[in-house]
Formats: C-alpha cells, sequence, structure tokens
C-alpha cells in the first residue's frame, strides 16, 4: 500500500493525521495557508504541504509522493476544492475517501425566526435590506460578496482567522482595523455575548457548521442577546459517499490491513463553585470551553457552555459506559469535562469517580481542578474566617450520621460551617435543639442561593434553644443552604467520662456505678467511630456515656425488659442522644440486624453469656469484650469463659468504691459492692 494524503484544513483532517502518526503510520497532509501549518503539531510521520494547488499541481504531487489513497478533509463549505480533488483522482487508482463534517440540526437550538439561506450572495442581498451592526462569522474567504455595498460594508464586524492571508482578505475588501476581530476559536457562549454586547450587534450571520464550528453557541449568544441570526445552509455533498471520521478509520483500516488505535481520552474534574459561571475559576472555564464531552448535572449544564456534546450525567454508572463509547470511537484526542458542583476536594463526589475512572482507564489522563465551595463564599459574605471551624456536610448525609454531629458541635464548638440539603434538614435541627442548653449567646448564618440573582444571607443571634428552633422553622425558601455558627462561650469538651450517677434517670432499675463506668468506658479501647453493642443496657448509662465519647461512634443498646428499655429512652431524650439505637430483644437475638461491632459491653446476660459469646465471636473475630460481675456464680463463669475461648489482652480487675457520706457532723465512708471487670480480645486459635 502506497502513502496516504490528506487534504486538510479543518479539525477533522488535524485528528485523523494524528491517529495515523500515533499508529506510525506516514502520510502528508496538505493546507492551503501558512495559518493551517501553524496549527498543526509537529508530528515525526507526517509531512506538511503549505500551499493552494490546482489539479495539475495535485496531481504532480500525487506523483512525487507515490499517493495512493486520498482523504478529502476540507470544509464543508469548500465545494470548490472538493472538486478540484475529485477531478485530480479522475483516471487514476488512487483511492478516494470524502470526510465530512457531520451536520448538526441547527432548527432544534436556533432561535424562533433566524433566516436561512442556500448561498452567502442571497444571505448578502437579505442583509442589505436591514439595519444595525452585522456579526459575520464565516470567515474571509467569502468577505467579497458582503463588502460589495458600502452601506452594508461599513455595518460588518468580521471574525476571521488570525493569519495572514485572511487579514489580507479583509483589507483588500476595505474593511477597517476596527472591524477586524482575528481571532482562533473555540469560543464559548459568554465569549459571543460579550462581543456581541461590545459591537452593538443586531445581526449575526453563521454557517451550519456542527459542534466543531462552534454553532450551538454562536445561536444560543445571539438568542439571548435579542440578535437576529442568519443561517447559510450547508451545500450538498457532490459525493455520494461520504464519511465519517469512524467510517474513514474502518476504510484505512482494511486498506493498511492494520488497526488503528483511534483515540485518547483527557479527563478533567473540574468543580465548578458555587454555580454561576462568574463563581468559576478561569482554569475551569478555559477546560469547559475547549471539551469535545462535558457530563454534569442538568442545573450544571445550564450554565456551562462548550464547543462539544453535553451528557446531562453526573453518576460514575451513568458516565462510565459513555466513556468507553468515546473511546472506542472518537480519533484523535477527546477532551472530557465531568463536573462537580463546589469545590472538588469538599464533601464532593470527586474522589470516587477519581477512582472507577483509574480502574476503568488506568492509562488515561486525569486532573482535577478545585471550584470555590459554598463555605467559602458564605466565609467571605458574613466576614468570618472558617479555618479554625468545624466544617459538617448534612447534604447526602443520613440523619444517624449528621445529627448526632450538629448536637456535638452546639455543645462543644465554637464555630461551625455546614452545608445542608434544604429545609427538611432545618425542621430536624430545630427538633433536636429545643432542650438544648447554651452556654452563652449563638450566632447564625444562612446563606441561601449564594452567587445567583436570589442570594440572601440570614443573620439571628439568641441564647435560647427555643427561639432559635423557631428562627429555623420559619424558614420558607427551598432549596440548598450552607449555614455557620457562631458561639461565644461553648462548653469545654470533656476528655474523659463525665456523667455521673445522679444524671441519670433511675427508677428502680441497677446501673453500673459511677466509678466503675469510667473504668469499663476506658477498656473498651472507643475509637473515634467506634461501633458498639451494649448487652443488658439497664439504664443506658454505658451506651449513652460511649455515644457521649463522640458523635462519631454508634451504640446499639439492647434490653429484654420492657422497663428497662422504656428508661433507656427517656435517659437518651433527657441528654438528646441521637447516636444510640435502642432495641428490645433477648440477647443473642437481634445482632443480625446491626452493623459488625468493634467492641461491646456485657452488663446482663440472662444465662446465654456463652451463646452471646459465640455470636459476637462470629460477628467479629477480633471484637473488644468487656464484662461486669458482682456475684460469686457470675465471677466463676468469667473464669470458664477464659478457658471456653480463645483470647488475649486479659484484663482482670477487681475494683473497691466507698464514697464519703455526711451524716451529721460526721462524714462516713459507704461502700458499694465490690465488681470484677472482665476484658479481653477475641483471637484465632493458635
Amino acid at each position: 500500500m502506497g502513502n496516504i494524503l490528506i487534504f486538510s484544513g479543518t479539525t477533522e483532517g488535524r485528528e485523523l493525521a494524528e491517529v495515523l502518526d500515533r499508529n506510525s503510520i506516514d502520510c502528508h497532509v496538505c493546507v492551503a495557508t501558512e495559518y493551517g501549518s501553524l496549527v498543526m503539531p509537529e508530528l515525526p510521520h507526517v509531512k506538511i504541504h503549505e500551499g493552494r494547488l490546482d489539479c495539475k499541481k495535485m496531481q504532480k504531487l500525487y506523483k512525487k509522493e507515490k499517493i495512493s489513497v486520498i482523504v478529502d478533509a476540507t470544509h464543508p463549505y469548500a465545494s470548490i476544492v472538493t472538486s478540484t480533488i475529485q477531478e485530480s483522482v479522475e483516471d487514476t487508482d488512487i483511492t478516494y475517501l470524502r470526510l465530512l463534517r457531520p451536520n448538526t440540526d441547527v432548527e432544534m437550538t436556533n432561535p424562533e425566526g433566524a433566516s436561512y439561506y442556500a448561498s452567502v450572495e442571497e444571505c448578502a442581498n437579505a442583509l442589505r435590506k436591514t439595519e444595525g451592526n452585522i456579526f459575520l462569522t464565516t470567515g474571509s474567504k467569502d468577505l467579497k460578496m458582503y463588502c460589495q455595498d458600502p452601506s452594508l460594508r461599513e455595518r460588518l464586524v468580521v471574525r476571521v482567522l488570525p493569519g495572514l492571508e485572511s487579514l489580507q482578505l479583509c483589507y483588500e475588501n476595505g474593511l477597517e482595523g476596527k472591524q477586524i476581530l482575528a481571532m482562533q476559536g473555540p469560543f464559548s457562549k459568554e465569549m459571543n455575548q460579550s462581543l456581541m454586547q461590545e459591537y452593538h450587534i443586531r445581526h449575526m450571520v453563521t454557517k451550519e457548521s456542527g459542534h466543531t464550528g462552534g454553532v450551538e453557541s454562536k445561536i444560543s449568544a445571539a438568542e439571548e442577546s435579542n440578535v437576529k441570526t442568519h443561517i447559510i445552509r450547508r451545500p450538498e455533498s457532490n459525493c455520494e459517499e461520504a464519511l465519517s471520521m469512524q467510517e474513514v478509520c474502518t476504510r484505512l483500516e482494511e486498506l493498511l490491513g492494520v488497526t488503528l488505535e483511534r483515540g485518547s481520552l483527557q479527563i478533567t474534574l473540574a468543580g465548578i463553585g458555587c454555580g454561576t459561571a462568574e463563581s468559576m475559576t478561569s482554569e475551569v472555564r478555559r477546560a469547559i470551553e475547549k471539551a469535545d464531552y462535558l457530563f454534569g448535572a442538568p442545573r450544571m449544564l445550564e450554565t456551562c457552555a462548550c464547543k462539544g456534546q453535553e451528557y446531562p450525567y453526573y453518576l460514575k454508572e451513568d458516565i462510565l459506559p459513555v466513556l468507553e463509547e468515546i473511546q472506542r470511537n472518537h480519533c484523535g484526542e477527546a477532551q472530557v469535562v465531568i463536573l462537580f458542583s463546589g469545590d472538588s476536594g469538599f464533601y464532593s463526589g470527586t474522589s470516587k469517580m477519581r477512582d472507577a475512572l483509574n480502574e476503568k482507564f488506568p492509562d488515561v489522563s486525569l486532573q482535577v481542578l478545585p471550584g470555590v465551595s459554598s463555605i467559602q463564599m458564605l466565609s467571605a459574605r458574613i466576614g468570618i474566617p472558617w479555618q479554625d471551624a468545624k466544617i459538617l456536610s448534612f447534604h447526602g448525609v443520613s440523619e444517624d450520621r449528621w445529627i448526632p454531629q450538629f448536637l456535638d458541635a452546639i455543645r462543644y464548638e465554637k464555630k461551625t460551617f455546614f452545608l445542608t440539603s434544604g429545609l427538611e434538614d432545618f425542621q430536624k435541627m430545630a427538633e433536636c435543639m429545643r432542650t438544648l442548653d447554651f452556654a452563652g449567646q449563638i450566632h447564625f448564618y444562612l446563606g441561601y442561593a449564594l452567587s445567583y440573582e436570589e442570594e440572601q444571607v440570614y443573620e439571628f443571634s439568641t441564647d435560647q434553644s427555643i427561639e432559635l428552633a423557631k428562627e429555623l422553622e420559619s424558614l420558607k425558601k427551598d432549596g440548598l443552604y450552607v449555614g455557620a455558627m457562631v458561639q461565644d462561650a461553648p462548653y469545654r469538651r470533656p476528655l474523659a467520662p463525665e456523667l455521673k450517677d445522679e444524671d441519670f434517670l433511675r427508677d428502680q432499675v441497677p446501673i453500673t456505678k459511677e466509678e466503675v463506668r469510667k473504668l469499663v468506658i476506658s477498656q473498651l479501647e472507643l475509637a473515634a467511630d467506634s461501633v458498639v453493642y451494649d448487652i443488658g443496657a439497664g439504664t443506658g448509662s454505658i451506651a449513652i456515656q460511649a455515644a457521649m465519647m463522640s458523635p462519631d461512634i454508634t451504640v446499639y443498646a439492647v434490653d429484654c425488659k420492657d422497663s428497662a428499655v422504656d428508661l433507656i429512652q427517656r435517659n437518651l431524650s433527657h441528654f438528646n442522644i441521637r447516636n444510640v439505637h435502642l432495641r428490645k430483644t433477648c440477647a443473642p437475638r437481634g445482632f443480625q440486624e446491626f452493623p459488625a461491632a468493634d467492641c461491646a459491653f456485657i452488663g446482663g446476660n440472662k444465662g446465654q453469656l456463652i451463646d452471646i459469646l459465640c455470636e459476637l465471636q462470629w460477628i467479629n473475630p477480633k471484637m473488644r469484650i468487656v464484662m461486669t460481675a458482682v456475684s460469686m456464680e457470675s465471677i466463676v463463669e468469667m473464669q470458664n469463659v477464659l478457658k471456653l475461648f480463645s483470647v488475649t489482652d486479659v484484663s482482670v480487675t477487681q475494683v473497691s468504691v466507698s464514697k464519703v457520706k455526711e451524716l451529721g457532723s460526721y462524714h462516713m465512708l459507704q461502700a458499694n459492692n465490690p465488681v470484677f471487670i472482665f476484658a479481653f480480645r477475641f483471637c484465632k486459635k493458635k
């Protein structure tokens, strides 16, 4: 098979040359102008030929370079050039392939009242009957048609490529410098709008040039700027077998007997900030403008214009199959941008998407661009720095997790910033805080629709939880809110168990005494995110104290007595604890419903100790167990446990506590019953 020649001057021609070069296949590329050479990258397997060719010069080049395949990738409107190329291959053995840019259904996006024309001459004649400035976006080739009439010429603002030939044609046709915009695309909707406003444009002329020609962004800009659109129809192809890029590659594979590696993905995960285009970073805007494929939630796509194809997807389950299809079918390098609200590193889906992309496309180029988060925006609006604040998100987080975190922040944090899902979160917050006591004044700030026209910042201060709850319940506008709360004097966070026996509601239910409770909590070896079982929970004193050590600790408390369950529920309400889950059941039944625990306290077992321990070991073979015993029978039973089970980190402690009680003028020691505390961790048998 001989050499391949591409008549280029279009994005498709450049991309095809890049595909061939990537596959180490030599080819020749013909471009008409110096600018055409400049925009072609330097590729080791591509030889550039610059200059306009007539039929004879084309045939001379074919003979010199021994060309056997020609790909005509010239512009859809360059019908004369295409006719010349077709004439040059007549009566030869050269294979001719017409690569034609796919047309875009312009009428689907065109504003009502647009005018269509079959030719440049027809469009120019119609424009003579109009008034106001005209934005000509069809290049320099057909300028003569518009400039023959001085009254029409003086109203023109033309956008042409920044090449010497284009500029020369502008001057030859009598255009002045202020009428010439020498710029290289792609151009965003915002850029087109800006130019239309700057030059007081009333009419815009474009061609049906497809995605690559940026026709959608031009039409959209004209529609929003109240500019009349004039569209020159694409000429009918004089080649019956016009091919897409994929079809050309397939034909070349057949002719060359090879399999072409066609495309590569350049993926950008971009945080777009609070939502408006103005709140995006310049780096993110540039990435969006250059995107061949743009993914994001519909509300994001509304504010982000690109030259390529848009997909209203934001879940990896929807995006990954499309990316696979793009990688298979796109020729050349595909710029893919996936949009995320706010900042890419702040409670964002970016990390999960990045992991999924790295697993699915390990060789793909991937970058992450940050955005301005709504937390940063609110901080700027209210003038309160966030660098020393507690940061929480309620958006997309279960109530079981965020409500304990919120209550903990109100108790102990001086400054907290948080994201919400909307009004429903404020109803739950109000419900939680009605029984809270504030140590001082609390200042509450809420930002609604930040960066948008309807933006609003609410501010209220109080030292009464009821008043704050009422303020939150009075909010009516639904949508995403970001909030901040600043306290003058929050409670100091304890670093050890703090509750006293008299703090609990007791009735006649036994309680693990205060001093023993502290030792038990210590022996459980809690971590900030522990899952704890409290078996035979009694008053719930262990469960509640464990839950108060961290809002991220989750406790499952079980007891088989109605009186105990009722009392535990009352104590949970009394302390406003939301990270304890209470179940009435007789252990070991019901454990299967819970997440696996990393530690468990057994305060009562109803004679089912061995069965309970067997179930716990099955749930987590490395679980930490703490038990208490006050009777000789219980002590003996626990000694047998240490023999029956394979355990490690064993600790057996006997505690005798005497407290001073005031009797008249005397202070007498009053002894509590001795308590044995057994602690160990399951381990595998040797």
